[in-house]
């Protein structure tokens, strides 16, 4: 299957950080694997590195999907490694079960 692109890993990424009532830590968002439960994204693909070889391909893309996310509004950074989600709101469709 391989690493899901960071726009795949917007709504994963927005679904987790809804369900937190405090900022979290950007490591605890990579080392929880909260968002690569959600897709299936199996220990192979989450240990893949870029070709730098210093970040997982999986953590570059969840950092560009925050990134978008902070675009649109729908989430900060209250301090340097916090994620949190603003009081902007949109709808999203129901998560399958």
């Amino acid at each position: 299957m391989g690493v899901p692109t960071y726009d795949q890993l917007i709504e994963p990424l927005l679904r987790f950080l809804a369900e937190q009532t405090l900022p979290v830590a950007t490591r605890d968002v990579y080392a929880a694997a909260a968002v690569a439960d959600r897709i299936s994204l199996g220990e192979a693909e989450r240990q893949e590195l870029l070709p730098t070889q210093r970040q997982r391909v999986y953590q570059n893309g969840i950092g560009w999907a925050h990134d978008r996310l902070k675009r649109a509004e729908l989430s900060h950074s209250p301090r340097r490694g916090l994620w949190q989600l603003t009081g902007k709101r949109i709808a999203l469709p129901r998560e399958a079960r």
